[in-house]
């Protein structure tokens, strides 16, 4: 098919137009128009990233190819409310995917082919891995014509084996594939098809908020017990856990109820720590005092009271057995060399 006579308007950005140093600063700059972006983790090395934009201008509509690498995006409350983005943001993840937040509560699991849908005007904040997106920014008076009837589409997710997300991720890459073909005198045809798409996806979607509920609160709870698992010595409060995932006690609550409750979750995780340090040899220099105070426990008496409750034996029993058990190299038939590091990953689920 030939070139349109006029074209539309595009544009290009890519970090390897930057010494190598300066590549993250770079797009940082580039995105600040939309997000606030920060590594993953401070001092982390930044002279290997890259991200690259290819956008086109439909007139009504904005449709950009990005390619970045791991990073945080953040919109804050301030910034929401003061940068006068007043638009939606619909994005088709090829590749990669993020966790995160949207308005500052509920929390998003997006992966490879789904599409998620934010209003720039609220808050969100995600941690992306390396990830090939394509991006369509809607004004907001065309967006609410399209979802009129329809509750805010912010932090919608349709998944790629849902029908909608599925015929809407395949007309946003059918659009993509076509943009060479596509004229200015062309582009309102252009945008009424793709707004009259996303109505036609985004208000049924609606229908399945509840069913992916489910889904949403089962990551929080992994998210949650991750952090448990990796700061055994911290204060693991309901109240630090509500402040550090910015949810509610009853939310908290709920998630834990099946498994016991918070409290109990959290000393189970230590216990069985403890169990494993009082077991291996390279601890063996720590006092039973020294464990109880590296796991959090508010007293050695406390530690051993709760540590016999569960396990049948005090911690200094559990430490002679293994202690005997290494003098005379003892092994469970399923035991191995292996038994440690294993106990380490499944503590550290």
């Amino acid at each position: 098919m030939p070139p349109p006579a006029q074209p539309l308007p595009s544009t290009a950005f890519a970090t390897t137009q930057s010494s190598f140093e300066d590549r993250f600063e770079a797009w940082r700059s580039g995105i600040s128009v939309l997000f606030d972006v920060a590594p993953l983790a401070q001092g982390d090395p930044l002279d290997g990233f890259h991200a690259q934009v290819n956008a086109v201008h439909l007139g009504q509509l904005l449709l950009g190819d990005l390619r970045f690498g791991a990073q945080r995006f953040a919109r804050s409350q301030a910034r929401a409310a003061h940068d006068g983005l007043d638009h939606y943001l619909v994005q088709w993840y090829r590749d990669g995917g993020f966790i995160g937040q949207h308005s500052d509560r509920d929390d998003l699991l997006v992966r490879a082919g789904d599409v998620v849908v934010f209003d720039m005007a609220r808050t969100q904040h995600t941690v992306a891995q390396k990830s090939r997106v394509l991006s369509l920014i809607v004004p907001r008076a065309l967006g609410d014509e399209a979802f009129a009837g329809a509750t805010n589409p912010h932090g919608t997710v349709l998944r790629s084996d849902n029908i909608f997300g599925g015929l809407l991720a395949d007309h946003l890459g059918a659009l993509h594939r076509r943009l060479p073909t596509i004229g200015m005198d062309q582009a309102d045809d252009v945008v009424r098809a793709t707004t009259q798409m996303l109505a036609a996806c985004l208000r049924p979607s609606q229908r399945t908020v509840a069913a992916a509920r489910a889904e949403v609160e089962a990551v929080t709870l992994e998210r949650i017990q991750r952090h448990i698992g990796r700061h055994l010595g911290a204060p693991l409060t309901p109240d630090a856990l509500c402040r550090t995932f910015g949810i509610s006690r009853h939310r908290l609550y709920r998630l834990f109820e099946p498994l016991g409750g918070v409290a109990r979750y959290v000393q189970q995780r230590r216990l069985q720590r403890a169990f494993q340090t009082l077991s291996d040899a390279a601890y063996r220099h720590l006092r039973v005092a020294d464990v109880a105070t590296r796991l959090g426990f508010a007293s050695e008496a406390h530690f051993s009271r709760a540590f016999r409750a569960t396990f049948g034996h005090t911690p200094s029993d559990v430490r002679a057995a293994a202690e005997a058990a290494r003098n005379i190299s003892y092994r469970l038939a399923t035991g191995s060399a292996a038994t440690v590091e294993y106990a380490d990953w499944l503590l550290g689920l």
